[in-house]
């Protein structure tokens, strides 16, 4: 039996003739299988996705891997399907090979938000796809109606992000006393991160006390914990001797995956519901506008028994186990292949 081939473009990791070659001709000189890559440990997104998505498809399909920045032409035999990340460069090959007839399905699939900055050029590559997998939290679904994609609603199929928890194992086993909890942060700078907002919580809250490890510059109020670096078990767990709590208060993130190994390693997480998180009963939700009720969410968090932290801590372990599988993303997408 003759399997079919699925051509998948997402992000792959790079040689340094890869390096070399992209920045010369605009790809690579060698496309090997997803087994043949040398894949970085622990994986992180966008890696972990190409990797288990290809591993997967692997199963039942001839998979052929490329890089989503590549410009090159796809050769596609008729019945292959195309399964990949656009580019905002539209001589970029999935660009390209949307318009191939020999095609049996052209499937888009990306991290997904509201922001018409980042996605608003997807439309044309959207309205060309059969489906758009769109790796988000259900708030982005649920409010898909204020979408700039919004008129090719019936083409969504919502993923959740997926994490590998053997890679991040629980670090956090006891809390500051009331009143003495600290706060911290990781990930990028800038507004559609909500520093800004963070910054507000730090002048805000009486007796605030938070650390971050970030790129893109200070968060005034807060203590630098050390400058971007890999979040070993062994750092995460002298952070966890000090801090307590995670914060993240994105403005329009897909499903901020800092959230996801927050709860892996055990910590409490307050998030925006534009972090990527709203149903989940286990988070504290803090909001992009309304300072007063932020700072009734952190002073709750401030003066709850410890027994309650460590309750809401083994929740959200078990909620990243059965929600944020891989083979819970996986499943989801293969079965609207």
């Amino acid at each position: 039996m003759t399997l079919k081939t699925v051509h998948f473009v997402y992000a792959t990791p790079n040689t340094l003739l890869d390096k070399f070659s992209m920045r010369l001709m605009g790809r690579k000189l060698f496309h090997p299988s997803w087994d043949k890559l040398s894949w970085p440990t622990p994986l992180k997104a966008p890696l972990s996705i190409t990797f288990h998505t290809a591993r997967h498809l692997s199963k039942r399909y001839r998979v052929r891997l490329y890089d989503l920045r590549e410009r090159l032409d796809i050769v596609a035999e008729k019945g292959d399907i195309l399964l990949g990340h656009a580019w905002p460069d539209s001589k970029s090959l999935l660009w390209r090979a949307m318009q191939d007839e020999n095609f049996a399905s052209r499937y888009l699939i990306s991290p997904y938000n509201h922001d018409a900055c980042q996605v608003g050029w997807l439309s044309p590559l959207v309205e060309q796809c059969d489906k758009f997998f769109a790796i988000c939290g259900h708030f982005w679904i649920d409010s898909f109606d204020q979408s700039p994609l919004a008129p090719f609603r019936d083409k969504v199929v919502q993923l959740s992000m997926g994490i590998d928890t053997t890679n991040y194992p629980v670090v956090k086993s006891s809390f500051n006393p009331p009143g003495k909890r600290r706060f911290f942060y990781v990930g990028r700078g800038g507004h559609e991160k909500g520093i800004d907002l963070l910054e507000e919580l730090a002048r805000e809250v009486p007796g605030f006390q938070g650390g971050y490890i970030s790129l893109g510059g200070e968060i005034k109020g807060w203590d630098k914990i050390c400058d971007p670096t890999d979040l070993t078990p062994e750092l995460m767990r002298s952070i966890a001797e000090q801090y307590d709590i995670f914060i993240n208060m994105s403005r329009a993130d897909a499903q901020v995956t800092t959230v996801l190994e927050a709860m892996s390693w055990g910590f409490p997480v307050a998030c925006t519901h534009e972090s990527g998180y709203s149903q989940e009963k286990s988070l504290y939700y803090l909001s992009l506008d309304d300072g007063k009720m932020n700072a009734s969410v952190i002073t709750e968090l401030q003066r709850m028994e410890s027994s309650k932290l460590a309750e809401v801590s083994r929740l959200n372990r078990t909620l990243v186990e059965s929600q944020y599988s891989w083979e819970r993303f996986l499943s989801t997408l293969e079965g609207n292949l």
